[in-house]
């Protein structure tokens, strides 16, 4: 087995402290369920020196936006790795919700207090109001794509592939935010395939304001908007 260079190895002790301080931190954050967590908390929890937090995070909001950032970057990972045996557009979203649930089981805690500092008087509402903004764009276009490969495969109906995502997007914040607040959540897998079920099938069908206008339907070109 070769060994790291010793370059390669300071980066990776560099990435290891800097991922186990955003994890100490954002653990901090839930469970005291308030962004006005000290520095100096936050190093003596990791077992760091004030000084080494500071190598890594110049301010507390850039530590707070890292702290989602990683979430994200998880989840990716997760994704990634689901969609490559993935078959068809149905079971990409099923891995895409199965990710999203199992990043909120993480640290419910912390994601409550996210969403709730947004539009409060909160100091740190702007900063995690802007990364959550990015992140659901970034979900948005993972959604987009699903939605369109389902339509070209015929597995999905003929949906209006804007709208469709948007009310993917929604019912999914929704059941994230629900799962967040329960003491005992279900199994993942089976929340994620009972709302897919409902995603994928509704309740009779592709609701009527999600379908494409009957000139769509037909190849007619659609009226602006």
């Amino acid at each position: 087995m070769t060994r790291a260079a010793p370059e390669e190895l300071k980066a990776i002790i560099r990435d290891f402290r800097r991922d186990q301080i955003v994890d100490v931190a954002r653990r901090l954050f839930g469970a005291r369920g308030t962004t006005e967590v000290s520095m100096d908390d936050i190093a003596a929890e990791a077992g760091v020196a004030r000084s080494t937090v500071y190598v890594y995070f110049a301010t507390r909001d850039e530590l707070l936006r890292a702290c989602l950032q990683r979430m994200h970057a998880l989840l990716l990972d997760d994704v990634v790795a689901s969609w490559e045996g993935a078959s068809d557009a149905g079971q990409r979203l099923r891995a895409l919700v199965a990710g999203m649930l199992e990043r909120i089981d993480d640290d419910p805690a912390f994601f409550r207090l996210a969403v709730a500092a947004q539009g409060t008087a909160d100091p740190a509402a702007t900063t995690l109001g802007a990364e959550l903004s990015l992140i659901g764009l970034d979900i948005a276009r993972l959604i987009t794509d699903i939605v369109t490969e389902g339509v070209a495969e015929g597995l999905f109906g003929p949906v209006d592939v804007e709208r469709a995502t948007a009310f993917i997007g929604q019912q999914l914040f929704g059941a994230m935010s629900v799962r967040a607040g329960e003491p005992a959540p279900g199994p993942v897998d089976e929340t994620a395939a009972g709302l897919c079920e409902f995603l994928l099938h509704g309740l009779g069908g592709v609701p009527a304001m999600l379908s494409l206008p009957a000139e769509d339907r037909r190849g007619g070109a659609r009226p602006p908007r």
